[in-house]
């Protein structure tokens, strides 16, 4: 099933709205195996259907996925923090730092989360190259995310946070709440990624609430 969500992900994922109607097709089918042209075979193929209903009609989890990239350590530290404060709610984290992560594995992450986070370094009057490409990744792929957090630290010109809102500005997401520092988080910085964070479990656990009822 982790490849299956990696395959939504990469490929399926901006084009919800077909793969409901495309399900709607098999009501009443009895169908005993799934043989595509390429891919596994599903010889339980309830599972597999049952899922897809899941990531067609958006159903996300109790999830954040962070995707961050820090030049000197100063915007991981804002990241960490905020990191402890959700994993301290029980919010499920999907970590991924842009100077390793498969790209594969973000998008597959991005399926079933209800809140994203970008850390951004600013370079060169805007965020840095790998933060603008994920955030480029997110526009095209149209995750059902609902809530986001942005991020930033800078040495001598900020500017990353400008660039990456007008990004998302272009998705359906509230973006909750925004930092940018100059150097390291102060203690008063650290207070605010405390309260942003807590603003954004409050927003979690109110959508998987409304979700329930």
């Amino acid at each position: 099933m982790v490849h299956a969500q990696r395959y939504w992900g990469e490929i399926m994922m901006p084009f919800r709205a077909m793969a409901v109607k495309a399900l709607e097709k098999l009501q009443g089918l009895d169908i005993k195996m799934i043989a595509p042209g390429h891919g596994p075979i599903y010889r339980n193929p309830k599972r597999i259907i049952h899922t897809y209903r899941k990531w067609a009609s958006g159903e996300t989890k109790c999830k954040t996925t962070v995707v961050y990239v820090s030049m000197w350590n100063s915007t991981e530290k804002m990241v960490q923090q905020m990191v402890e404060t959700l994993a301290s709610e029980g919010i499920e984290i999907a970590l991924h730092n842009l100077a390793v992560t498969d790209i594969g594995d973000l998008a597959k992450d991005l399926v079933d989360s209800k809140a994203l986070v970008l850390g951004a370094s600013a370079f060169l009057g805007g965020a840095h190259p790998s933060v603008v490409y994920a955030a480029y990744l997110v526009k095209a792929l149209r995750p059902p995310t609902k809530f986001a957090v942005v991020f930033s630290s800078y040495g001598w010109g900020g500017g990353a946070l400008k660039q990456i809102r007008e990004i998302l500005g272009q998705l359906k997401v509230e973006v909750v709440g925004a930092l940018e520092v100059n150097g390291p988080p102060t203690k008063d910085d650290t207070k605010q990624i405390t309260r942003i964070s807590r603003l954004i479990i409050k927003k979690i656990k109110e959508e998987v609430s409304t979700s329930v009822s």
